[in-house]
């Protein structure tokens, strides 16, 4: 599943900015104990899918970036793995024309517990953030916890108890934020994390309470809409395109004339697993009367398991015509991380946020509506209006 976090902020209060700077231009001037010799990473966030990332060395416990915006521009400080996720290693912050920003207060151990001054935008965020960090933070050191092989079950369950009880709060509160400052900068930015959580006509709602500079930043929410509309029932399906674990070549626009169930699944996620048994059935059932499956597993990573799951499978898969998401990941010459290839990503035509998520699409090639998990009596009582029992 494709996964999205909530990036935590800091407080800050405004300085002027120097003469010397260009315009629109911005420095940040950090000080840290305990790192020096370290790279610390500053990432701007234009849009979840937009990233530009600057590299300084630590020396003398100080570090400096300096750049241009054209508008304030959520961004993250981290020091470490940038893929940890861990919330102790990194602090955000907006970027904004003309500002001097200073970070007091960091470490090596814990740079989220730094000072922030010079940004009105995540001024805003302070008290936002000092109730959500402690949350998450704790959340975070559960989840690690449970990794341990060691604990006993009825222990991880009461640790997995409380870690989604942290989170419940933190949401009720990243909604509260966004409800009481409906056209904010930072509102537009967490609305973007909210892309596959939120309703067409939630998101219409709430994109249009953003100022119209703010609107700039939700990039995310503004193409998800925009994707969306599409997807409506009566709109044509795009065309999913890949090659089935044999290597021949496989589209949904070749199943034209058939009532097509679309499965967005993978190996590893258990809710699609646990649906399977449910998909040979509606297989079985209508395969005759011009019914067929076309699914999209999320196993780029693992083509083989991906190829040898379907293969064994005990629940006609082989019967289905199958395709690779199409996600590649980037890796560096050393093989560590360095982001993702969404270029050939069959998954984005369709807004797919989560696994399982289905569409049916009738024999003209249109959309007739999509489900998520736990739909499989709104999927067979559109499969028995399509196909009546008496025809």
């Amino acid at each position: 599943m494709k996964s999205t976090g909530l990036i935590l902020m800091g407080s800050l209060a405004i300085l002027a900015a120097c003469s010397s700077k260009p315009q629109n231009g911005y420095t940040v001037n950090g000080q840290i104990e305990g790192a020096d010799g370290q790279e610390i990473v500053l990432m701007q966030m234009f849009s979840l899918d937009s990233l530009v990332r600057d590299t300084t060395v630590i020396a003398n416990g100080a570090f400096t970036f300096e750049g241009t915006v054209d508008r304030p521009v959520m961004a993250s400080i981290i020091l470490g793995d940038e893929q940890a996720g861990d919330p102790t290693k990194y602090i955000s912050l907006f970027l904004e024309p003309d500002a001097v920003i200073t970070i007091s207060g960091m470490t090596a151990e814990n740079i989220a517990g730094g000072k922030i001054e010079g940004s009105p935008e995540t001024d805003l965020m302070a008290s936002y953030t000092a109730s959500v960090t402690p949350l998450f933070q704790e959340a975070y050191e559960l989840y690690y916890g449970m990794q341990n092989d060691t604990i006993p079950a009825e222990t991880k369950a009461s640790m997995q108890a409380k870690s989604d009880s942290l989170r419940q709060v933190a949401s009720k509160l990243h909604k509260e934020f966004m409800a009481n400052n409906p056209s904010s900068y930072q509102t537009a930015y967490l609305l973007n994390h909210e892309v596959g959580m939120m309703k067409l006509e939630e998101m219409k709602e709430a994109y249009a309470k953003l100022s119209p500079k703010a609107q700039m930043l939700a990039t995310d929410l503004a193409k998800e809409i925009n994707l969306l509309e599409t997807l409506e029932p009566g709109q044509p399906a795009p065309d999913l395109i890949g090659v089935n674990p044999q290597g021949n070549p496989e589209k949904l626009s070749d199943l034209k004339g058939k009532v097509v169930l679309i499965d967005f699944w993978a190996t590893w996620c258990k809710p699609c697993v646990a649906g399977l048994p449910h998909v040979q059935e509606l297989y079985n059932k209508y395969h005759d009367k011009g019914f067929d499956v076309f699914m999209v597993g999320d196993n780029d990573s693992t083509p083989e398991k991906w190829a040898e799951f379907i293969a064994d499978s005990k629940v006609g898969m082989q019967n289905y015509h199958h395709i690779l998401r199409g996600l590649k990941t980037l890796t560096k010459e050393d093989g560590s991380f360095l982001g993702f290839d969404s270029s050939n990503d069959q998954s984005d035509k369709y807004a797919i946020h989560f696994l399982p998520t289905k569409y049916l699409i009738a024999a003209d090639g249109t959309i007739i509506g999509r489900y998520g998990e736990n739909s499989e009596e709104a999927i067979d009582a559109k499969l028995a209006e399509i196909f009546p029992e008496n025809k």
